[in-house]
């Protein structure tokens, strides 16, 4: 059966004209919800969205949920990346996008209910919000839903996040590899994804024969800025002596790592001479880190946002598939900030006798 043959049968079926069935199979927004619906009701029984080329995304409008922060280029740059990345793989679509601002906990479930129940949002992407009963209520409004750094435990929705688990081993078994003990993990832990990093950062311990010390090898930023985590290390050197200072320290975002520089230069010690350290963080920070070449664990951002529209894309063709969870790999860029230190433990461990 020729396409336009196809039209024409639709056309038929639904009641609709020829040119309102060809404008939403080419992913037109002149289309009512109600004649979308009709439309791919029909083409998916006649197995015609199998054949909708991959260029197309048969939407009119993304509703796009996300904390107030990931809005501002000012606030969290993570995730703004990850929205403008979404914003530019949706541009050669004509679609346009919804914008809902929630908090990350309890977030407003009135204001996210008026923005889901619009009637031209036919796909959601929800960004960072860790809440429960946000996630039945979009996974019951019978809308193709893709979450960024989140995780249905129900398995409802589809999500798309940093492998985190993986992100905190690498970093933490870069630096035992080359030689540092103790690490230090200098992290917030206000959401799922930095326990889970948390996580990856024990693994790693256990896999060196390194056991976990909380008091040892885990400080906690209790916040997201820069200054809170000035205030929270400069307490830790305080409380510290300079011999009981760790090899090398891991930062769990860039203003930690900002913080943790300044704090070092201002006592005189130096990276990576006296202690080595490390971010957790992605490109466009990682060049207004530091002048050196720093070294770093990259975590994907804008790949987040790729994903997600991929995902919606399939989603809308294959409504009833498996639901799954997609982890994106990092990366480590070395740079100057780590010091090689495996010479300076040679003798530390007793050899086996007759090796």
């Amino acid at each position: 059966m020729t396409g336009k043959l196809k039209i024409r049968q639709i056309a038929e079926l639904t009641g609709l004209s020829p040119s309102t069935v060809s404008r939403v199979l080419a992913g037109k927004s002149n289309v009512s919800p109600q004649a979308k619906e009709k439309v791919f009701n029909h083409a998916r029984s006649m197995g015609i969205l199998r054949d909708i080329p991959s260029s197309r995304l048969l939407m009119n409008s993304l509703l796009i949920c996300a904390p107030p922060e990931a809005f501002s280029p000012y606030e969290d740059l993570y995730y703004y990346e990850a929205i403008q990345q979404i914003t530019a793989e949706v541009a050669r679509f004509d679609i346009h996008i919804r914008k809902c601002a929630l908090s990350v906990n309890e977030p407003d479930i009135a204001a996210f209910m008026q923005a889901l129940h619009q009637s031209d949002v036919d796909g959601i992407i929800i960004i960072g919000i860790d809440d429960g009963m946000l996630y039945r209520l979009a996974a019951e409004a019978n809308k193709p839903v893709v979450m960024i750094n989140a995780k249905d435990r129900e398995m409802r929705l589809d999500c798309v996040s940093a492998d985190h688990y993986s992100i905190g081993y690498s970093a933490a078994n870069f630096l035992f590899q080359k030689g540092h003990r103790p690490v230090l993990l200098f992290t917030d832990l206000r959401r799922e994804t930095m326990m889970q990093r948390l996580d990856g950062f024990k693994r790693a311990c256990l896999e060196h024969h390194i056991v976990f010390d909380e008091a040892t090898h885990l400080l906690i930023n209790h916040g997201n800025g820069k200054e809170q985590a000035r205030e929270s290390f400069e307490k830790y050197l305080r409380e510290h002596k300079p011999e009981s200072l760790p090899s090398a320290i891991i930062c769990g975002s860039t203003p930690i790592a900002h913080a943790t520089l300044e704090a070092l230069s201002a006592l005189g010690i130096q990276v990576p001479q006296d202690i080595s350290v490390i971010s957790m963080d992605f490109e466009h920070e990682l060049k207004t880190l530091s002048p050196m070449d720093f070294t770093s664990v990259m975590l994907p951002c804008r790949e987040l946002g790729s994903e997600a529209v991929y995902i919606l894309q399939s989603r809308l063709t294959r409504p009833a598939g498996a639901k799954f969870n997609l982890l994106l790999q990092g990366k480590i860029h070395t740079g100057q900030s780590v010091a090689d230190v495996k010479w300076k433990r040679k003798g530390l461990y007793p050899q086996p006798a007759g090796l």
